[in-house]
């Protein structure tokens, strides 16, 4: 069905509808998974099939602006529901240097958060309504985890339904902006529930009384027992079980090679720590390969770490300066002692490499460019 004649569609059914307190046929409403809806960018615009059927009968909706929008209730900071707008290509009328996977048949999906320049990721308040979510997902507390609804915007007017998300995993990346500063940010990973529709009575339901009566059976399992029937073949991916989740994404990799050689030259050892054992090392990329791919098998952009000082490394806990002395974010407060030996208590001295080692002083400015606390 053309979008053309699915709005016309909607429009038949809602033409008698002129406020949003008087809409009860809205209720009936669902969004389902491939089909695009009209978005004026109005809850009071008759035709509109976005904002409008999100508020309903509601004192309040989601706001017009920006990919992050939660919809909120008086009863909780938290929010009743989140809804995440991706831009496609040409759409958006800002730039935007975040490419979101949106693997809907594969049933995942990937959005970066709000970051900017001047809006560093750990400070954005949209990025912290995210993160919320997952906190409380990872401690166990799903029951507090609003549901995610994630919509692309595939033309101006329209946006489409991607499906009912719940969170998986998120990590921090970087991306250089035009000023060529490396710019932080969140990727947030979703899991796809199996469901084609989710009612927008659900979501009035969540803002009144937090009730879950209306809401599709698989979310009602997930929060129940964490077990994920993944869209769109209800697979059970549950990972205390140990299923293999079957994730698709473009990566550059690195050869055995290139990987060979460059543990030889740092005498199969950790940068920091000095640990030799080789199942334990990972080649650590100053610059991420996934912004800066040319850069992937630069000598003088990789050094050797730990698996452990590579993961606080890439998450921006720690770094090193142009003159190779170890900086250190002041949010970082590790409660390990080995951790604070060999990070927080060496800040300011400088990494002594092996001979004939150089990592170019260059690449660790422009990473630390982007970096709000250095």
């Amino acid at each position: 069905m053309s979008l053309r004649t699915q709005v016309s569609y909607y429009v038949l059914a809602v033409s008698n509808e002129r406020s949003p307190t008087h809409i009860p046929k809205i209720m009936n409403r669902a969004f389902k998974v491939g089909e695009q809806y009209r978005d004026t960018g109005s809850y009071r615009n008759s035709e509109d099939q976005f904002l409008r059927w999100i508020r309903g009968s509601l004192n309040s909706g989601i706001k017009n602006t920006g990919g992050i929008r939660d919809l909120g209730t008086d009863r909780s900071d938290t929010p009743a529901a989140l809804i995440l707008v991706s831009n496609d290509k040409g759409v958006s009328q800002h730039d935007d240097p975040w490419e979101d996977t949106l693997a809907v048949n594969s049933g995942y999906i990937s959005y970066w958060g709000d970051a900017k320049a001047d809006n560093p990721y750990g400070e954005s308040k949209q990025n912290q309504k995210i993160k919320e979510a997952f906190d409380r997902k990872a401690s166990g507390r799903r029951e507090e985890v609003p549901p995610v609804l994630v919509f692309r915007k595939p033309q101006s007017g329209a946006v489409e339904f991607c499906g009912l998300c719940v969170p998986d995993h998120l990590e921090i990346r970087s991306y250089q902006g035009e000023s060529g500063a490396q710019i932080p940010n969140y990727l947030f990973h979703f899991s796809i529930l199996n469901t084609h529709s989710v009612p927008v009575s659900w979501l009035h339901d969540r803002v009144r009384t937090n009730s879950s009566e209306n809401a599709p059976e698989v979310w009602k399992q997930w929060v129940r027992s964490g077990e994920i029937k993944q869209w769109p073949t209800g697979e059970l991916l549950d990972s205390v079980g140990g299923t293999i989740r079957r994730y698709e994404q473009t990566e550059v990799a690195v050869s055995d090679t290139f990987r060979t050689e460059t543990f030889e030259r740092y005498e199969q050892a950790c940068t920091l720590t000095g640990i030799q054992e080789e199942a334990l090392l990972d080649l650590a990329h100053v610059l991420p390969r996934s912004q800066r791919p040319e850069l992937a098998e630069h000598p003088e952009n990789v050094f050797v770490l730990n698996s452990l000082h590579h993961r606080a490394f890439d998450a921006a806990l720690f770094t090193v300066d142009s003159e190779y002395r170890i900086r250190t974010s002041p949010s970082f407060e590790p409660a390990h002692p080995f951790l604070r030996e060999t990070i927080t208590e060496k800040e300011g001295e400088p990494i002594v490499f092996p001979p004939e080692v150089q990592v170019r002083p260059g690449f660790l400015e422009e990473l630390n460019a982007g970096l709000s606390w250095l």
